[in-house]
């Protein structure tokens, strides 16, 4: 044997396979869209509905990592409970044994003709859904054509001795799953190892028993993968890897002393067909696993809560939720961002409600707490646009663009609106307190009642914002509002014939407090025109 050359080769078709299943998966990602993740948050209402998102999803994009990210997205917006995820999780481990199955049909021969097709229908053609359709053939094609090339790479093994010897030695079911679970490990895909597995089993170099075994180590070895992508993401993100955990390393304990039986059933199944026997039993082992854990969702939920619990310190960032974890799916960081900008816009409401009254009657310390809330906005403005910033270097579609560049503005609008108050507003109250002047009862009266408008328009803006609509006509409502501010002007002009040797002082305080209102009036149009 040439050795040097059978491992170029084998390395080689795992590389082929590896890169085949990504362009596959990013082809149906790209096919499914926004659809999936609307299908797996409405599919959410008990651990059966879960159970089927989960697995739909999956066997749909062939990427449990991807419907993960979702399921984990959703809890983090806080959108479905994690015990809900459970389901979902359940339902990946039987989503992704849809790989084998179509690994188990002999169609490598295929392989190039797939791969010129899904090449010729990205390059020829212009429409998005005949481009995707492409993509998904193209790396199906890989993944046969890897396939084939690691066959080719194994095939002399067959009459080498010292190969053989170790294959027997196989018969003991624990070398089996550790060398599965750690292949599984340094690959960061159960699916490669599923596929090797085949193939060896196809060309008589593996047992069906020791085959079992095997798969099973890839069931442990795949949880690495969850850990690795959870470290240093979201408390949630960590709770699913471990939650991915408990049902894979339970499910090989339970099935351990049943190897023998699984793979006489497969057998009788599918007698003389060595690649489907491998693929039947990771489909029953993972159906089998996953009907049973699905009784157990309450008590696993408690126990994964008490094994990684809340940090009591509470978190520094406003939005905990942006992380980078979740940029993996556009469209789900798209709408945490926009939960993240309804959040800030109830914040900056309160600025705005609380603020014009402090402005004109307030007393010092209270202004100096008011002046520390736009620190507040100004990081929860920062975190928003920094998430965003990140999308931004993602591939996005133009839809994805236009929904991100609304998001800048409104994120935008509204620190700008807290500013309002918050800088210019407490700097003009705290020149007041300085002279030492108060505005009278009928003033304040007259201001609150424009206030009251802008406050109603911006309220409204937001909510037209967050539910993309701009349909009400508010035109009615703009020029009373023009009328009311151009009334407050004249009953302020007229005051200043009244005799106080600090008029003027207090009549420049009250006009800045009027045109800080028309600004935020301003502010709820300019955001009421970026719905939709």
């Amino acid at each position: 044997m040439n050795f040097t050359a059978q491992i170029i080769l084998l390395l080689g078709g795992l590389a082929l396979f590896l890169h085949g299943m990504n362009v596959m998966t990013d082809g149906l990602k790209a096919a499914a869209g926004s659809k999936m993740k609307a299908f797996l948050q409405g599919m959410t209402r008990n651990r059966w509905t879960s159970l089927v998102a989960g697995t739909g999803i999956t066997a749909v994009i062939q990427s449990s990592s991807v419907t993960t990210v979702l399921a984990v997205g959703f809890v983090s917006a806080g959108l479905i409970s994690f015990q809900s995820t459970l389901g979902i999780i359940l339902g990946a481990n039987i989503g992704t044994t849809i790989t084998a199955q179509i690994i188990a049909f002999k169609i490598t021969k295929a392989s190039w003709i797939m791969i010129a097709v899904g090449f010729l229908a990205g390059f020829l053609f212009k429409k998005k859904i005949v481009k995707n359709v492409g993509t998904i053939i193209l790396g199906l094609g890989l993944v046969f054509l890897g396939m084939s090339v690691m066959s080719e790479a194994t095939a002399p093994l067959k009459s080498y001795e010292p190969f053989l010897a170790l294959m027997e030695g196989l018969d003991n079911y624990v070398y089996g799953i550790l060398i599965g679970a750690l292949f599984t490990a340094l690959v960061q895909s159960s699916s490669a190892t599923t596929g090797i597995v085949i193939i060896m089993a196809s060309q008589g170099l593996i047992d069906i028993e020791p085959a079992i075994a095997i798969i099973m180590g890839a069931n442990v070895g795949t949880c690495v993968t969850a850990i690795l992508s959870a470290l240093g993401k979201p408390k949630a993100a960590m709770r699913v890897a471990v939650s991915h955990i408990l049902f894979n390393v339970l499910g090989v304990v339970i099935w351990y002393g049943f190897i023998a039986q699984l793979a006489h059933l497969v057998e009788d199944i599918s007698p003389g067909s060595e690649s489907r026997q491998v693929a039947n039993a990771h489909t029953l082992f993972n159906v089998a696993n996953t009907f049973l854990f699905i009784w157990l969702v309450n008590p696993i939920s408690k126990l994964v809560v008490w094994l990684v619990p809340e940090k009591k310190k509470k978190e520094e960032r406003l939005f905990p939720e942006l992380h980078d974890f979740y940029l993996e799916d556009v469209s789900l960081a798209l709408d945490l961002s926009q939960n993240s900008i309804a959040k800030l816009g109830e914040k900056v409401f309160e600025i705005l409600k609380a603020g014009i009254p402090m402005a004109l009657t307030g007393k010092e310390n209270e202004l100096v707490a008011l002046r520390n809330k736009d620190a507040i906005i100004d990081r929860g403005h920062a975190e928003i646009l920094t998430f965003l910033q990140n999308i931004q270097s993602q591939s996005i579609s133009k839809e994805q663009t236009h929904i991100l560049e609304r998001q800048i503005e409104a994120v935008n609008v509204l620190e700008s609106a807290a500013d309002v108050v918050t800088t210019a507003l407490v700097e003009a109250a705290e020149h007041r307190i300085e002279k030492g002047f108060d505005v009278s009862i009928d003033t304040v009266r007259q201001i609150a009642v424009a206030h009251n408008m802008a406050l109603d328009a911006f309220d409204k803006a937001v909510q037209s914002y967050l539910v993309d609509d701009t349909s009400v006509d508010d035109s009615l409502a703009k020029e009373r509002f023009k009328q009311t501010l151009q009334d407050v002007r004249l009953y302020l002009i007229d005051r200043l014939s009244v005799t106080d040797e600090n008029r003027i002082e207090i009549y420049r305080f009250e006009s800045e407090v009027l045109e800080g209102i028309r600004r935020i009036h301003a502010l709820a149009r300019r955001l009421k025109r970026k719905a939709g």
